[in-house]
């Protein structure tokens, strides 16, 4: 058999911040050679949202588990399947009724070491290298509309999603279509915009330099958060994922 070109590490966070109550949810899972890493950030308020991110967690790693593969149609019947599984939870006259929930999802061949991954709204993935940041997601929400657009983002944008899981007439997502080769040195964060929105881009993209693994990047990013101490603090969650030579 070959020898993975990979091994990873997790450490998670999830907190409820100000709000009554938790609606951020996420879970991985690791076999056959491959990974699958997945967060939702719930909306619809009085456990709608809570709902609909457990609902859409609990599909991509059920559905991964049966079927491991990284691929991009894989990926792609994921994300379908867990927005399906969220529009048949929605029960008229419910607090499920208008549900919805952001989605991150990555998966990962620790064997190859190909990385694919696929968002809808505004909860991110960023990809460092050495502590270098490569990249992220780009938000589907208002506020980037308007900046890309060259506009300023006014305050009543902020938080408004383009786009979201649990809409039965269908939704867009983004995916990276080309696999991305990861190395030993690579560190991946999936988040939701509770935890992204208390730093400025420069902050983030350093928030990686000096950690010895992904524990303790949590605890940086946590303490980040709580030095911030915004009134409306929303809930926050991270999975960071840290990989070295298999």
């Amino acid at each position: 058999m070959a020898e993975r070109a990979l091994s990873v590490a997790f450490a998670a966070l999830s907190q409820t911040g100000r709000r009554p109550c938790n609606e951020d949810a996420f879970g991985y899972w690791e076999g056959a050679g491959c990974v699958v890493a997945v967060l939702c950030d719930g909306a619809g308020g009085h456990g709608g949202g809570q709902a609909a991110s457990r609902t859409a967690v609990t599909h991509v790693l059920e559905a991964f588990a049966l079927h491991p593969e990284v691929s991009l149609n894989a990926l792609q019947q994921l994300v379908q399947g867990a927005n399906d599984a969220v529009a048949a939870q929605q029960v008229a006259g419910t607090l499920t009724a208008d549900m919805r929930t952001t989605i991150v999802v990555l998966l990962l061949d620790l064997y190859s070491g190909a990385a694919l991954w696929a968002h809808a709204g505004d909860s991110r993935l960023y990809h460092w290298h050495d502590a270098r940041l490569l990249g992220r997601t780009r938000d589907q929400s208002l506020e980037q509309r308007l900046r890309d657009a060259g506009l300023k983002a006014t305050v009543t944008a902020s938080g408004q999603l383009t786009s979201a899981l649990g809409s039965p007439e269908g939704f867009d997502f983004e995916v990276l279509q080309t696999p991305q080769v990861l190395a030993s040195g690579d560190a991946l964060l999936l988040c939701s915009d509770g935890l992204w929105s208390a730093f400025d881009d420069v902050a983030m993209a350093r928030s990686v330099v000096g950690c010895s693994g992904a524990q303790a990047w949590l605890e940086r990013l946590e303490a980040g958060v709580q030095q911030a101490d915004r009134s409306d603090q929303d809930n926050y969650s991270a999975l960071a994922i840290w990989c070295a030579a298999g």
